[in-house]
């Protein structure tokens, strides 16, 4: 079965801007948010965590200041943050900003936050930690082929690198018998709620590919090495770690090259992991936006007049 929990705290359209790493959500979200006095709702799964900023082009701090932001910085790296607290979350916020009569723009492209605020959750079993202490002996792979033989669909979908996922899915055959890969296909079988439009912003290839190698590069000489060295050091288990930017920066710091393949020597060498690493993420979220049948694409810039309009549009009574 599949929770009929839904986000219904108001009847005002709350749209979800979405894209891939590096398309510029960030921008064009702080942009409109200042034209029309919106305030932003964030749906990145790493921005809610505190110190990791740089590898998650968190806005800064000016930024912050400039717009209202929610769910930002409101976990440590240690606590868990799961797709039902951020649509509670979320609930919470859309309630206080309906009381103040403001409305807000969801920005952010972390997919299990985006399906569960539009399609509902999943009505599965709780985390089991004594099961939990059962699996954290086992090396990812033989998790991976667990899975494969129990879910292969579902394996699949998750990847062989996603250990915590893995868990999860694990966690969920065990205590309710029912395959992963059937939860979400009966939650994806439902009408979306419109009460969530979802806006899609992408680049041409090449624009993208040169935004994401800028992006990387800056990130580097503001001081990424610096930053994951010290997530280690001070928060050594986190799952975060393991994200893209800072796996990459934590095995150059720890001078551990990548199977299969020869980096180029010094920082060179990590952007150029950092920039493959941001690519594979990309096409895993087109992948999914491109399964949100409901969602509304437009290539920037030359789609960027008609994303302003319908913008305009959804927050006419703010203006």
């Amino acid at each position: 079965m599949v929770s009929e929990n839904r986000v219904a705290v108001s009847t005002l359209v709350t749209p979800i801007l979405t894209g891939p790493t590096a398309a510029g959500k960030t921008a064009y979200a702080l942009d409109q948010a200042s034209r029309l006095g919106l305030e932003i709702i964030n749906a990145d799964s790493l921005i809610v965590y505190k110190g990791f900023d740089l590898g998650t082009a968190k806005p800064t701090s000016d930024e912050l200041s400039r717009v209202p932001h929610h769910l930002v910085n409101i976990r440590e790296p240690e606590e868990p943050y799961t797709a039902a607290e951020f649509v509670r979350d979320v609930k919470e916020v859309l309630s206080e900003l309906e009381q103040r009569k403001k409305r807000a723009l969801i920005v952010g492209g972390t997919p299990f936050y985006i399906k569960a605020l539009t399609f509902g959750l999943w009505e599965a079993p709780p985390t089991n930690l004594q099961y939990r202490e059962t699996l954290k002996d086992l090396p990812t792979p033989k998790l991976y082929e667990t899975l494969l033989r129990l879910d292969p669909q579902h394996a699949k979908k998750i990847g062989k690198a996603d250990r915590y996922r893995m868990v999860r899915a694990l966690e969920i055959l065990e205590f309710s018998e029912t395959k992963p890969s059937k939860l979400e296909a009966e939650a994806q079988s439902r009408a979306p709620n419109p009460q969530f439009p979802l806006w899609v912003i992408d680049r041409p290839a090449d624009d993208l590919e040169s935004r994401i190698q800028n992006r990387t590069n800056q990130m580097i000489r503001q001081g990424l090495l610096e930053e994951a060295q010290k997530l280690r050091m001070t928060h050594p288990g986190t799952r975060a770690l393991s994200s893209v930017g800072y796996a990459q920066a934590l095995d150059y710091l720890d001078q551990k090259t990548p199977d299969g393949r020869k980096p180029r020597a010094g920082l060179a060498g990590l952007a150029d992991e950092i920039a493959l690493a941001t690519r594979q993420l990309v096409k895993a979220q087109r992948t999914f936006f491109k399964g949100m049948s409901h969602a509304q694409w437009f290539l920037f810039e030359q789609d960027r007049p008609k994303l302003d309009q319908i913008v305009d549009q959804a927050f006419e009574s703010t203006r």
